[in-house]
């Protein structure tokens, strides 16, 4: 990737990380614009943490959307990391911001009568949608943080997450502009409206206006091939007979996109995959699949005919075309998807790169593309390295897993210096050789191409050092703002 794309994409990501803290500062601004009586400190951080937060959280509907634009220059990797970061931070705000208050918490909750102000001073009403939006908040991040534990489909748990999230925004808010000190002032009130009704509306964008538009361009299923042990390739041509233009999907090789079976309007039944297919396979577009649950279990019995719809093209794990460095591709598994994709857009470009592919696989009958990739061989400049945990009796290849014993053993350190390296395959295996390219090989970050599919808070990945930075950036930033406001005056 060229100096000056990635200049773009730290510029890009600085200055939406400014614009971030900006916006969520606006209604301590606004609130230390008003004509009131100073209280205690503590008082005064209560309130700014709450104000904070519940910026924090109708912002989090924006970031949970998808940005074709931003995905693929930040990577919608980081995206959703740093969406996941920020709503650990605004739950702890959410959580603390009661118990700072010197007004008693009370005992009784306030189910009488209506003007009664027991808890915290908060009538009925306020007091208990505050609760409720408390609670449900604290419900809905703990079950995205363990969602992989849940036994729930992944439909499910996304719909229980979208209508969670809804919830807690407009409890929230009914909860903000009754009970808040600041945010019952017209001003403010006005600027909170207009922010859930944003928040709002990125939601129907996501689950209702995206499967409208993609209604009309629909695709149909023109073949589905076993292409190893429980993996099919599934080929997607465009349906005019029902009303796609055949107009051409706009992607680059290396990125994916959502993949919804045909079903009703506003149904959440989609699933992210990555293109095998490069682009000039047009009109054909290719994924390979992985049976690994629900939908996926079933992906290689989709009959010919079954309408498809697509939403993408998302992702940065593509290549620079400029780019001529020696490219070391390490894939694991069903990531061998996005690098077959990327390997036929070099050999459809005609380029000249030094390629070097490491395919790992627990055994023999996974292995992907075997065929495809030697004949690419007499076409590209292409050495590749078969890897099995369980190599069978007679095995010529490499043993074990990709790690650092076999790269080393394999490539000199002049090379792994001056190489790019694209990195796919199951999450672990991304954290595990990220960190050993930038720690034990000292590759630097932009000389490393992945993207995970997986989200989860906490875990470790290549890219954590800049999205950690940006993460702590922006808290430190927002808790540097709320003291000021609670010291000011």
């Amino acid at each position: 990737m060229s100096q000056r794309i990635i200049r773009s994409g730290v510029g890009l990501g600085a200055g939406l990380l400014l614009a971030y803290v900006a916006l969520m500062l606006m209604p301590l601004l606004l609130a230390g614009m008003q004509d009131r009586a100073p209280r205690p400190v503590r008082d005064e951080l209560a309130s700014g943490m709450a104000l904070v937060a519940f910026a924090m959280l109708l912002a989090e509907f924006v970031l949970s959307g998808r940005h074709k634009g931003l995905s693929g220059r930040i990577g919608m990797d980081s995206i959703m990391r740093f969406h996941q970061f920020m709503a650990h931070v605004l739950l702890a705000f959410i959580l603390i911001h009661p118990f700072l208050y010197s007004l008693p918490m009370g005992v009784v909750a306030p189910l009488g009568d209506l003007d009664r102000e027991t808890w915290l001073q908060l009538t009925t009403w306020p007091g208990i949608t505050g609760l409720i939006a408390w609670l449900a908040l604290f419900i809905v991040v703990l079950m995205a943080a363990v969602r992989d534990q849940l036994s729930w489909s992944y439909e499910a748990w996304r719909i229980s997450h979208a209508v969670g999230a809804l919830l807690v925004a407009v409890l929230g808010w009914h909860h903000t502009v009754w009970a808040g000190r600041y945010s019952g002032e017209p001003l403010l009130a006005g600027v909170w409206t207009i922010a859930l009704a944003i928040a709002v509306i990125a939601l129907i964008h996501v689950h209702w206006v995206t499967p409208l538009l993609q209604r009309r361009r629909p695709y149909r299923v023109a073949a589905v091939r076993q292409e190893a042990d429980r993996t099919w390739t599934v080929d997607l041509e465009p349906d005019t007979d029902g009303g796609h233009s055949g107009a051409r999907l706009e992607y680059k090789a290396g990125q994916f996109a959502w993949f919804k079976v045909g079903g009703p309007l506003g149904r959440i039944t989609e699933h992210p995959f990555s293109m095998s297919s490069a682009p000039a396979q047009w009109p054909l577009v290719s994924f390979t699949i992985k049976e690994a649950g629900d939908f996926t279990d079933r992906i290689g019995q989709l009959p010919e005919g079954t309408q498809v719809y697509l939403d993408g093209p998302y992702g940065n794990f593509t290549l620079d075309a400029d780019d001529n460095r020696p490219l070391i591709m390490l894939a694991g598994g069903v990531g061998m998807a996005p690098v077959m994709s990327l390997l036929r857009g070099l050999r459809d470009a005609g380029s000249k790169r030094r390629i070097i592919l490491f395919q790992a696989n627990r055994h023999e009958g996974q292995i992907l593309y075997a065929g495809e990739l030697s004949d690419m061989a007499n076409s590209l400049d292409l050495r590749v390295h078969q890897v099995l945990q369980e190599p069978p009796e007679g095995w010529s290849g490499e043993r074990g897993f990709i790690d650092r014993r076999l790269l080393e053993s394999t490539l000199p350190e002049d090379l792994r210096q001056a190489a790019q390296w694209a990195v796919c395959g199951p999450p672990a295996m991304i954290d595990a050789l990220e960190t050993l390219l930038l720690r034990d090989f000292r590759v630097h970050r932009s000389g490393i191409l992945s993207e995970h599919f997986h989200y989860r808070f906490g875990d470790r990945a290549g890219k954590a050092g800049h999205f950690l930075r940006a993460a702590l950036a922006a808290t430190v930033g927002l808790l540097l703002g709320l003291i000021l406001f609670a010291l000011r005056g």
